[in-house]
């Protein structure tokens, strides 16, 4: 395998404890943080984490791993497409 070759799908999970620290594995990237949204990429879609007073603890981007602190409201998905993105959303 050479170095263009695709990269194995990360294996995806999500736990949040006491809506005050959440822990996300297989995180490819983080697009966009505020205090009160997070987006990141993981190979199941974008994943959106709603909150107040988030921040990113701690982003590991060899394994994927990410700790984020604050009150977490709500998590959804949205399927990946670079022609829609957040930004492009937004300002629609």
């Amino acid at each position: 395998m050479g170095p263009m070759a695709e990269q194995p799908a990360k294996k995806h999970s999500l736990v949040i404890d006491n809506r005050e620290r959440l822990t996300a594995t297989g995180i490819k990237r983080v697009d966009f943080f505020s205090d009160e949204l997070i987006t990141a990429q993981t190979d199941q879609g974008q994943l959106n984490i709603k909150g107040e007073a988030l921040h990113i603890e701690s982003l590991n981007s060899d394994t994927g791993d990410m700790l984020v602190k604050g009150r977490v409201g709500a998590v959804s998905y949205t399927e990946s497409s670079p022609t829609l993105s957040f930004f492009g959303r937004l300002f629609k």
